[in-house]
């Protein structure tokens, strides 16, 4: 049975019901109206008597679909809070690959079965679907902070300021003379690593990465090789964003990898970011090798061009007239992707209300010196406009369920003191001792219930997700087709895999409920 005949207009015979059930509930839908993509996802807000105000999009008649694909095999609390961090701001349907698998494809035995049940997954869906976006993340360890408007517009803003620095270093001449899949460009963006991990400094994936890749040395703390000083200049698998056809591209580079090199006998040998950080190693390698041979004009010897350093480095075959080319990125900046390990001490959770630029924008300050400069000064952060846009909306779709709602200038966003961004998305790499207090520290968890109400009766309604690369953009992939007949938070949940069904939230997360939302209050026992 496949996904796209199973799923598609599920909801929609139970529309007048729902929304009768909604208006009553929570009024009216809030639809959300996201700004266009810009290269400065950082825009200020414009806040006057708390209320956000900002020129609305029009929604365009280009439809295309999100797709959030959640590897897991299992339930615990840590998966039900990934999935609610995801509901409550607007997030796709999730789908779990390689969901109670087994053999190659039990993710509990082996990375790489990951790798296998996503590119199933990629493989199911349709040329038609080649456009689509995919959001892969790791299940028990990634807690979303912004709605996704705001994360497709960074994606494609990160990706087309990118796009053209490759553009100026290779020159057009060269890039057009090329097929769109062989020309250097980016479309795919990983989470970034403050180490090559695996370590192995002679694999590709931890010598040929980029050096340059707009942050000073030293921005983190003194140069002094420290894990928590170090630039984000490596690859980090547990979280990855790309269109349906460019992903289907890697992870099948990813699967030739892995049967050319799979060794049982050594370390790390079921590791698939060790797979996929040495499939971005080649490309970088070979994006190094052609950058230098069209400075020379013909053919360089490879060992001219290897950057100095490991003496044993493995350096892959090169053929001149290949490219290994699969548009990889790394989301240097951590404007959607923020990796733990080596980070905490330049994450904090900040209240943007501090007059920022003119008196009708909102900042926050910062006064930690991070890199121990000499002369260090003060600086502010401003609240990018679209963030204090949707998350407005947000809360105001459950102002008939609450009390009173904040103001956006009110909360504490997680936020990169370095690169200045509210990232989307928290990814406990290294160390999880205290994921459990994050969750209670994310600005939503005093309205997780309500606001998961909401957005089940938003999802219900057929809102988009929200406009950008001029493109409406929507949920791949809608609720059981029975939900129209379950009230609030029990008509939520996953698909497993393309065929095992749906997994509804009672469950799910039945066991967890305490876990994602708090113990319940006097009234609600």
């Amino acid at each position: 049975m496949q996904l796209t005949r199973r799923w598609q207009w599920a909801g929609l015979a139970g529309f007048l019901t729902v929304a009768i059930i909604t208006l009553f509930q929570y009024g009216p839908p809030i639809a959300r109206q996201p700004i266009s993509v810009s290269l400065d996802f950082n825009a200020t807000a414009v806040v006057a008597n708390s209320t956000i105000t900002l020129d609305s999009t029009k929604i365009s008649r280009e439809i295309s679909k999100f797709h959030l694909l959640i590897p897991a095999t299992g339930s615990n609390h840590q998966l039900c809070r990934t999935v609610a961090s995801a509901t409550i701001l607007g997030y796709p349907v999730p789908v779990f690959n390689g969901w109670r698998k087994e053999g190659d494809l039990d993710a509990s035995k082996t990375h790489l079965a990951k790798v296998r049940n996503v590119m199933i997954y990629l493989e199911s869906l349709p040329a038609s679907s080649d456009d689509d976006l995919v959001l892969m993340i790791d299940g028990l360890d990634v807690t979303f902070q912004i709605p996704p408007d705001v994360l497709i517009q960074r994606y494609f803003a990160t990706n087309k300021a990118a796009s053209a620095k490759l553009a100026a270093r290779f020159g057009n001449k060269y890039i057009e003379s090329l097929s769109p899949d062989d020309a250097p460009r980016q479309t795919i963006l990983f989470g970034p690593e403050k180490v090559c991990y695996p370590t192995d400094w002679a694999r590709v994936g931890c010598w040929a990465n980029p050096q340059n890749i707009g942050i000073p040395g030293g921005a983190f703390g003194p140069d002094d090789g420290q894990l928590s000083h170090n630039l984000p200049k490596w690859l980090n698998s547990g979280t990855i964003m790309g269109p349906v056809r460019d992903m289907r591209r890697l992870f099948a580079a990813t699967l030739d990898r892995i049967q050319d090199f799979y060794d049982p006998n050594q370390e790390f040998s079921d590791s698939d970011q060790k797979y996929m950080s040495d499939v971005w190693g080649v490309q970088e390698y070979y994006r190094l090798m052609k950058e230098t041979e069209l400075f020379f004009h013909g053919d360089i010897d490879p060992n001219d061009v290897v950057p100095l350093g490991e003496p044993n480095k493995v350096v892959p075959p090169y053929a001149r007239n290949q490219t290994k080319e699969l548009h990889i990125g790394v989301d240097y900046l951590s404007g959607l992707f923020q990796t733990n390990a080596g980070s905490e001490h330049v994450v904090e959770f900040l209240i943007y209300n501090e007059t920022g630029a003119s008196n009708t924008t909102s900042a926050t300050s910062v006064t930690r010196n991070v890199s121990e400069s000499p002369n260090f000064e003060p600086f502010k952060i401003p609240l990018p406009a679209n963030v204090a846009k949707s998350i407005t909306a947000l809360l105001k779709s459950i102002a008939p369920a609450v009390d009173a709602i904040p103001s956006v200038s009110e909360l504490r966003l997680g936020t990169n003191i370095v690169t200045n961004n509210i990232y989307g998305m928290y990814h406990w790499t290294g160390d999880k001792d205290n994921m459990d207090t994050l969750w209670g520290q994310m600005w939503f968890y005093p309205y997780v219930r309500p606001l998961f109400n909401a957005a089940v009766a938003a999802m219900k309604a057929g809102q988009p997700i929200g406009v950008a690369d001029e493109r409406t953009w929507v949920s791949a992939h809608s609720l059981a087709p029975n939900s129209t007949g379950i009230e609030g938070i029990r008509a939520a949940g996953a698909w497993a895999d393309i065929d095992g069904g749906w997994l509804g939230w009672e469950e799910l997360c039945g066991n967890f409920e305490v876990e994602v939302f708090g113990a319940p209050e006097a009234s609600e026992a």
